[in-house]
């Protein structure tokens, strides 16, 4: 009577075991999951503070817009007709940048040559707009 017992606790404790590795498993693989956007706020934030720090740019807001990842198949260039592999496209689609200075249409071309080049985007592709005057504002009459 004791050996079947024994198996059924033995298989129990098993069954827990396993379960409770699963669960670690996908958690740690969700926290692993939010590490990309981390990094990629990190640079939007780096970029924003190296373009405040340019004579004729005040304040800096960017907004980024990214093409949304395909989960694709590890098969998929495997069974590709042609022997190379799929080019990596740069997954950033387009950016809007509001900045203070941007009324100046050198500040605002420069702004326009400096990302184009640092993302490696177009240039039709990032929008510059001027950045709201905030507080009292008295124009001169």
């Amino acid at each position: 009577m004791q050996k079947p017992k024994r198996k059924l606790h033995m298989l129990f404790i098993g069954t827990l075991l396993a379960i409770l590795i699963i669960f670690i498993n996908s958690t740690i693989g969700s926290m692993g999951g939010g590490n990309k956007k981390g990094e990629e706020s990190r640079e939007v934030s780096a970029l924003e503070q190296a373009l405040m720090k340019i004579e004729g740019i005040g304040e800096v807001f960017i907004y980024t817009h990214s093409e949304p990842k395909d989960e694709s198949s590890p098969l998929t260039d495997y069974f590709s007709v042609s022997g190379t592999k799929s080019e990596k496209q740069n997954p950033l689609q387009g950016i809007l940048v509001v900045a203070e200075g941007a009324d100046n249409p050198m500040t605002k071309n420069k702004i326009k040559r400096i990302l184009s080049a640092v993302l490696q985007l177009p240039e039709h592709r990032i929008v510059v707009e001027e950045m709201n005057k905030r507080g009292i504002y008295i124009e001169s009459e």
